[in-house]
């Protein structure tokens, strides 16, 4: 995935759950992206989009990828649009948030077995 993030030249602020299978992931993600990770404990288990708006408050930047967990995600997903979907393990997803609100839509949601297909 990170490799496919790299080749659509997406260079997010990357924050991850202090865990460490969200923090391995993320230093992938940020190694292929070249980009610093930082580490975020609004993102450990139980995030939803209220822990998400206090993210951003303190945010500044284009573009942010969050590293977490499952079903957060699927859930805050849900919150942020009305997509009743679910991100796969690894899986990302494209969240364009209207400004200065809480609502957005979902541009994206991309499972690992596309991305392994198309890196080969």
């Amino acid at each position: 995935m990170a490799k496919l993030l790299s080749r659509m030249e997406i260079a997010p602020v990357v924050l991850t759950s202090p865990l460490p299978r969200a923090r391995q992931t993320a230093e992938i993600a940020g190694k292929y992206l070249k980009t610093k990770v930082r580490l975020e404990p609004l993102l450990r288990p139980g995030f939803d989009a209220a822990k998400l708006r206090k993210l951003l408050e303190k945010f500044s930047g284009k573009s942010l990828m969050i590293v977490g967990h499952e079903p957060d995600f699927s859930r805050t997903i849900f919150q942020l649009t009305g997509a009743n979907s679910k991100i796969s393990k690894a899986g990302i997803a494209l969240i364009e948030l209207k400004t200065g609100s809480m609502k957005g839509v979902l541009r994206w949601l991309v499972p690992p077995k596309f991305a392994k297909r198309k890196s080969t």
